[in-house]
């Protein structure tokens, strides 16, 4: 799309031209000529940072044309708008080069001791963009009005405009010719007083904050200063949302390569997204993967996680399923910390009063970024809802956050809704589903609240093995006896097939006779560790804190070794 808009702003450009060209030639009054050459500056104003130099060069001789045009119809007496023209081509022609040398360095922060937005800039894009759309309506009717008082006041106020964004220009350029990779002063003073001892960097897709979202808490409890580094412009405000703690938004390598401190010892992660590697890349700091939940998907034993010098997993399995599969990180390198997110979390059956119904927890992930790592159920999540409706329960439906970006699974997420909406309003049971179960309340308190649980290969699975209480896992792509060897931790759980064709057979298990009670257990430590909920975030906090102290990317020796090996 992009690309189409600038093959027909180019296009666009090349008519008005011609248009004015003609009416040059034919020596009458440009009104048509002008009209296009109206289009053409409203299209240059909605696409001002295009900065090919095909493009560059057509908006020059658009208004030269426009200016010949004007010569051409009127003469030398109009002067002040054939000069205000000639301000308004050079304006027009090269205010992507302003935009740039305007935000030179500017950083936008939050939660800093100074915080600056990009709406706060004395001169932004969006403000040169609202004048030349002004100045691209003003010219025209300037030129069709035939008034010299018209055209000199049009001429003071293109110069005015001329005036503002060039001041902005050479300021930029002084800033560049007093530093070859110029970063925000202000921000770099602040971020010193802050003396963040470590950062998390956060890079991604849209709609991943809550990846992030997870652990902010958890670094909140360890009272150290610290600062969150948000490397992607359309992540920065739903970041900002969920945090006190100072964000940055860092959208360029040489900034990241100057902003830190030499109080920084230690940086996080949690995920793999690819700009991680221009801060791991700095080997003065220690690097540590937290990743975004614990499960057996492919992403949690990914190569990419050898770059790093740290990778906290919740228990044995979280190393396991690295060596299993061949990706050979060092056992110094581990740090097993269970899941901090868990220390609310109810282990047990689930207390409930009198004859109250069972109530079934079903959370469908999403379809992945590829197909080979499309593990939801939603394609069967109709069967599966409707035979839990089937029985005397209460149904809880969570999708992932992510359902929303697919289309044809939020599609079908909204099938199973309406089903869930329809049981609501004829059995009168509370059912849970939407907004409700997945903006309202959390996952652990959908954990609590729910005595059985079906899931996917997810990190929801993991989350609920600590409840020891029972669940199900679905089979969406049909690994069928190989299903135990991918995903060990299906060891503890009742499976469904792959259509959910047995999913009587397993609501059985899951309400009544549960087999599976005892290797629960056994499971829920070698994945999670022996922790109890209250042990959980001291020690997320307690390992963080050595990581600020420990001598960098120096392996554990001692004591230390024999706990991580």
């Amino acid at each position: 799309m992009k690309n189409l808009i600038k093959s027909l702003q180019f296009q666009l450009n090349l008519i008005a031209v011609a248009a004015l060209a003609a009416a040059v030639a034919l020596g009458s009054r440009p009104w048509v000529a002008l009209l296009l050459a109206l289009a053409v500056f409203g299209l240059i104003a909605w696409r001002s940072s295009d900065t090919l130099t095909a493009n560059r060069i057509s908006r020059t001789l658009t208004g030269l044309a426009v200016l010949i045009a004007v010569w051409n119809a009127d003469g030398l007496d109009r002067w002040p708008l054939l000069a205000a023209g000639g301000l308004l081509t050079l304006f027009a022609a090269y205010v992507d080069l302003v935009f740039k040398a305007l935000n030179v360095g500017y950083l936008q922060t939050a939660n800093l001791d100074v915080e600056r937005s990009l709406r706060e800039r004395w001169s932004t894009p969006p403000k040169v963009s609202v004048v030349m759309s002004v100045l691209g309506v003003a010219f025209p009717a300037a030129a069709l009005a035939g008034s010299f008082a018209v055209d000199l006041l049009f001429a003071v106020l293109t110069a005015a405009a001329f005036a503002w964004t060039a001041a902005g220009a050479v300021e930029g350029y002084l800033h560049r010719k007093r530093d070859a990779h110029p970063v925000d002063g202000r921000v770099m003073t602040a971020v010193t007083r802050l003396q963040p001892k470590f950062v998390v960097h956060f890079a991604g897709a849209r709609e991943s904050e809550y990846q992030l979202a997870m652990w902010l808490p958890y670094f909140e409890r360890t009272g150290e200063p610290y600062m969150v580094l948000v490397r992607d412009r359309y992540l920065y405000d739903g970041v900002v949302a969920r945090t006190s703690a100072p964000v940055v938004l860092v959208p360029a390598q040489g900034v990241l390569d100057t902003i830190l401190p030499e109080s920084v010892r230690a940086c996080y992660y949690v995920n793999h997204a690819i700009k991680n590697a221009q801060l791991v890349k700095l080997d003065q700091y220690l690097h540590v993967q937290l990743m975004h939940g614990d499960s057996d998907k492919a992403i949690s034993r990914s190569p990419v996680s050898l770059m790093y010098d740290r990778v906290f997993v919740a228990g044995q399995a979280g190393v396991d399923r690295y060596h299993r599969h061949g990706v050979d990180i060092p056992n110094y390198k581990f740090r097993r910390i269970g899941r901090p997110q868990l220390h609310d979390l109810r282990v047990g059956e689930r207390e409930r009063i009198g004859d109250a119904r069972p109530v079934v927890l079903y959370t469908p992930t999403w379809t992945g970024l590829t197909a080979d790592v499309n593990y939801s159920s939603l394609r069967a999540g109709k069967k599966i809802v409707e035979a839990v409706l089937a029985r005397d329960v209460t149904l809880l439906f969570r999708t992932h956050p992510y359902t929303r970006t697919n289309a044809a699974y939020q599609a079908l997420a909204e099938e199973v809704k309406a089903l869930i909406a329809a049981d609501a309003a004829a059995t009168g049971r509370p059912h849970l589903w939407g907004a409700q179960a997945e903006d309202e309340v959390t996952l652990t308190e959908c954990v609590n609240a729910a005595d059985v649980a079906i899931s996917d290969i997810s990190g929801t699975a993991s989350d609920w093995l600590y409840s020891g209480r029972p669940f199900a896992m679905t089979d969406p792509k049909g690994f069928g006896d190989k299903y135990l060897e991918e995903f060990p931790l299906a060891k503890a759980a009742y499976l469904l097939d792959r259509d959910a064709g047995n999913i009587e057979k397993v609501l059985d298990e899951l309400l009544v006779t549960d087999a599976k009670a005892v290797l629960r257990g056994e499971v829920r430590e070698y994945y999670l560790g022996d922790h109890a909920p209250d042990e959980l975030v001291p020690l997320f906090v307690a390992e963080v804190r050595a990581t600020c102290e420990d001598p960098v990317r120096a392996p554990a020796t001692g004591a230390s070794a024999l706990t991580a090996v």
